[in-house]
């Protein structure tokens, strides 16, 4: 009772929890979608967390709103303890997005050390996924990074070894090789080397048109216009500039455009529009707040000093060039004291990209119905492979079960054969004996009969002591053919050795009548003695020698016979040969003997052929199957 209690209480246990997970995953998208109560919705989600991966996912979304809305100090506080529950849980995917926002929240704070710290634990993190995409995408990453440490030729290095590592990929993803010609690019382009830089940005152009989506690469434009704006041609450079901003006017990312107004109104102003060039300032300064990159706002302020000196107006240059040194100074004074410290590197940097990292931000977005989506199908699975395992159990007893009936069949089958061989062996038996006690007394008295009739004539009755001589002889050699088919029947199986015995034994008396005539018998050494033939076929092959020798004796005059038992391949060969008078086969009628050896042959499965020449003998050949 208690046993049922407990399975009935843990079953409602269970179906209680998943009942309670759509609520937590609704209350977790709410709070992410939220733009004023996503505190609210979080706090209704914490009374649902009941398992570790439900806290898990409480942080993660935590962390990814207030990443994208800018905010790192709540991010701060939670990332360590998200970063232990995502490593436990050995959820790598979500790991290695983690240290992906943190690499560019770094980046946007200017602390470039950090940042490629966390780079170089997204590709360890995307090692161990074996996920050749993204181990390509941040190795990108740090390609960007050692760019804005102006350690160019590294930076190009990094860039190669990301497009390498996707365009050696089984699965090709046009994108990241896009992502990383453009770190090389923007290498060559601020190591001086602009015919270089051009080469990998217009590959890139030649790559947006094998992605589906070519909104998210901007970036690509912009970084030809920015690699002309520096060889001063203006006008070209500002084609691929307004491109450029007219996809970042759709995507409205804050930092993407203060590159864009920051590139024209440098162009603006080195081609005399210097009002035009004040207009884009301003956007470029109200983009550049937005973005909260410092990179990005001490961008503005260096171009704006070289403006303002340009049109004359030393006094607002020199504000502008001041303020240039408190941004740039209040970043790399830090950093350079954290790079001898704790990374041993002299990194100075000047510029950093950042187009690159916004485009990806909203792939976070959609984890979360992906991952629902993966729950279903992998529930599926589990389902389908509970099925599979049952449907094979019941096959495979309901096969052990047909093999069993199907043993059983074979087995009464087998018994009921021996039952019929054992009757048939009996019945032989009986009639070998009726045959011996009856026939066989029977012509034995024949024979005494006419022999006692014989020697009571006296020598004038010639004639008729022959007739009696040749009835006798013949009820005698009846006697003998009567013994060897009682013998074959008392035998269900005649060995080679006992078929050499009788054949012999024959043999033996054949050439008592007829004392010139040499005889031999040979059973080939591969043929063993303890083969078994069945009675009649070993009745059969007894009867064509027995036969084969008697015409020899009788017709040919032969003066030598031979008789030869061998295999061939998978037949045996029984061959009769004599050395008389022969015969040709196409002038002598074949007589009632040899009739009889052809006969017998076919009882065998077999066939027998007859040679012979006139002068040169007869050979007689009989092939047959060793399995009869």
């Amino acid at each position: 009772m208690k046993l049922l209690q407990f399975v009935i209480l843990s079953f409602f246990s269970v179906v209680i929890c998943y009942a309670q997970q759509p609520i937590l995953d609704s209350l977790l998208q709410k709070a992410f979608n939220s733009k004023d109560s996503a505190s609210f919705y979080f706090s209704k989600a914490k009374p649902y967390l009941k398992s570790k991966a439900d806290s898990a996912n409480y942080l993660y979304f935590q962390f990814y709103k207030w990443d994208r809305d800018m905010k790192t100090d709540s991010t701060a506080l939670v990332q360590e303890k998200l970063i232990k529950q995502l490593n436990s849980l050995d959820s790598l995917n979500r790991l290695r997005k983690v240290y992906e926002r943190l690499h560019f929240q770094e980046l946007r704070a200017g602390r470039y050390e950090d940042a490629l710290t966390f780079a170089q634990q997204a590709v360890s993190t995307a090692e161990r996924m074996k996920d050749t995409a993204m181990i390509s995408l941040h190795t990108s990453d740090i390609s960007i990074i050692y760019h804005d440490f102006e350690d160019y030729d590294k930076g190009v290095e990094y860039g190669k070894k990301a497009y390498r590592i996707m365009d050696q990929a089984t699965h090709k993803q046009h994108r990241y090789l896009i992502y990383a010609n453009n770190a090389i690019g923007i290498n060559f382009d601020d190591w001086g080397k602009a015919d270089s830089a051009l080469y990998y940005h217009f590959q890139n152009v030649d790559l947006l048109k094998k992605v589906e989506d070519s909104l998210g690469f901007a970036f690509v434009y912009n970084n030809i216009g920015n690699t002309l704006l520096k060889q001063k041609d203006y006008t070209e450079a500002k084609k691929y500039i307004d491109r450029a901003l007219a996809i970042n006017k759709v995507t409205q990312r804050s930092y993407n455009l203060a590159t864009n107004y920051t590139n024209l109104a440098t162009i603006a102003y080195n081609l005399n529009s210097n009002e035009e060039a004040k207009d884009y300032f301003v956007l470029a300064n109200q983009y550049a707040n937005e973005s909260e990159s410092i990179e990005k706002i001490r961008d503005v302020v260096q171009q704006e000093a070289w403006f303002y000196k340009k049109i004359g107006d030393f006094k607002t240059a020199l504000e502008k060039q001041e303020a240039f040194y408190t941004l740039r100074d209040s970043v790399f004074n830090e950093e350079r004291a954290q790079l001898v410290a704790e990374m041993e590197t002299k990194y100075e940097t000047e510029k950093k990209e950042r187009d690159l990292a916004e485009t990806r931000a909203s792939l976070a977005e959609k984890e979360l119905e992906v991952e629902r989506k993966n729950l279903w199908l992998y529930g599926s699975l589990a389902l389908a492979l509970v099925l599979a395992l049952i449907g094979y159990l019941v096959y495979n007893q309901q096969r052990l079960k047909n093999n069993q009936l199907q043993r059983e069949s074979e087995l009464k089958t087998a018994l009921a054969r021996i039952e019929t061989q054992n009757k048939l062996q009996e019945q032989r038996l009986r009639i070998s004996r009726d045959l011996h006690d009856n026939i066989g007394s029977q012509l034995t008295f024949v024979t005494s009969s006419v022999e006692n009739l014989k020697y009571g004539l006296d020598d004038t009755n010639l004639e008729v002591s022959k007739k009696l001589g040749s009835i006798s002889e013949f009820t005698t050699h009846t006697i003998y053919e009567l013994r060897d088919t009682i013998w074959a029947m008392n035998k269900e199986f005649i060995s080679v050795e006992d078929l050499q015995s009788r054949i012999s034994n024959f043999i033996e008396k054949a050439g008592s009548v007829r004392d010139e005539v040499r005889f031999s018998f040979e059973v080939s050494t591969a043929i063993s003695k303890e083969m078994l033939l069945p009675s009649i076929q070993g009745m059969n092959v007894y009867r064509i020698i027995q036969e084969g020798v008697n015409n020899a004796l009788k017709y040919a005059m032969a003066k030598t016979i031979t008789v030869t038992l061998a295999e061939k391949d998978k037949d045996y060969q029984l061959a009769i040969v004599d050395d008389g008078q022969g015969f040709d086969t196409n002038v002598v009628e074949v007589g009632n003997g040899l009739q009889n050896i052809k006969k017998r042959a076919r009882d065998l499965n077999g066939m027998a052929t007859i040679e012979s020449t006139k002068g040169k003998g007869t050979k007689i050949v009989v092939l047959f199957p060793k399995k009869y």
